[in-house]
C-alpha cells in the first residue's frame, strides 16, 4: 500500500507540473509563439519541452476509445470490457466518461479471502467513471499519457459451499472505484491507434474481507478510432498530417 501511495503521488505531481508548465508559457518570449509572418502559433507543454501544434489543429476534438483491461480477481486473470467517450482539449487534455464491467463475471474455484469452505464462486464488478487523461509526450508515431478515474458502481456474486448444490448470493454492494494508470499509444495510421499500459484499481467501499479481491493491478489494451478525422478528410486532405 505504501508503494501504491508513492506511485499515485508521482502521477499526481506530474499532472500538476504539466499544468503549471502549460500556463507558465504565457510568459515565454514572443518568438516561441509566432511564425516569421507573425501569425499566432499555439504550443503545448510535454515532457520533452514545448511542442508546436499543427496548422490544422483544433482546440476541441471528440474522443472515443475501446478500453479493454485485464485485471486480477481473487488471483484469477479476468477481462474487464470497457469504453470511453469524451473530449480532447488542446491535444493534451482529455476528459469524459468511462464504462466498465466483467460481463457474466469471473468463476473461481475457491475464495479463501471469504470462506475456506467455498468450492466455487462467481464474482463481478461494474462501474462508471469520470476520467482525466494528460498526454505527457507525443510525436507522429507515439504517445504517452497518465490517466485518473473516479467512479461508482456495484460488486455482485454468488458462491457454493462444499457439499452444497444451490448457489448463495453475496449481498450487492455499491462501491466507489478509483484507478490510476499510464498508457502508451502507437499510431498505425493517421486515424487508427493501438495502445497498452498498466495501472492500479482501488475499491475502498468493498467489505474488508473482499477488498484484496477487487483492489488489484490492471493491464490495459486500447484501440482509438478517430472518426472525426475520417469525416473531415473528405474535404480537408491535409488533416491526415496532424497527430
Amino acid at each position: 500500500m505504501q508503494c501504491l501511495k508513492i506511485v499515485v503521488s508521482i502521477l499526481l505531481s506530474l499532472c500538476f507540473l504539466s499544468a503549471v508548465a502549460q500556463f507558465s508559457a504565457v510568459g515565454e518570449p514572443a518568438s516561441i509563439f509566432h511564425k516569421k509572418e507573425n501569425t499566432y502559433r499555439d504550443t503545448v507543454w510535454i515532457i520533452s519541452g514545448y511542442k508546436p501544434l499543427e496548422n490544422n489543429f483544433k482546440k476541441w476534438k471528440f474522443d472515443f476509445v475501446l478500453d479493454a483491461r485485464s485485471t486480477l480477481v481473487s488471483g484469477t486473470v479476468a477481462r474487464l470490457a470497457g469504453l470511453r467517450i469524451g473530449m480532447e482539449y488542446r491535444r493534451v487534455h482529455r476528459f469524459g466518461f468511462g464504462f466498465y464491467n466483467l460481463g457474466d463475471g469471473v468463476i473461481v474455484k475457491s475464495l479463501e479471502e471469504v470462506n475456506p469452505d467455498i468450492t466455487r464462486a462467481t464474482l463481478n464488478i461494474r462501474y462508471s467513471s469520470i476520467f482525466y487523461e494528460r498526454v505527457m509526450f507525443f510525436n507522429r508515431k507515439w504517445e504517452l499519457s497518465l490517466t485518473a478515474h473516479s467512479g461508482r458502481g456495484r460488486i455482485t456474486g454468488d458462491y457454493i459451499i462444499a457439499g452444497g448444490i444451490k448457489p448463495q448470493g453475496f449481498p450487492d454492494r455499491r462501491i466507489r472505484a478509483f484507478e490510476f494508470s499510464s498508457t502508451a499509444f502507437y499510431h498505425l495510421t493517421w486515424w487508427f491507434s493501438v495502445g497498452g499500459g498498466v495501472g492500479y484499481r482501488l475499491v475502498p467501499d468493498a467489505p474488508e474481507e473482499v477488498q484484496s479481491i477487487y483492489n488489484a493491478p490492471v493491464g490495459i489494451l486500447r484501440v482509438r478510432i478517430k472518426f472525426g478525422k475520417l469525416v473531415k478528410s473528405i474535404w480537408n486532405h491535409d488533416i491526415k498530417y496532424t497527430y
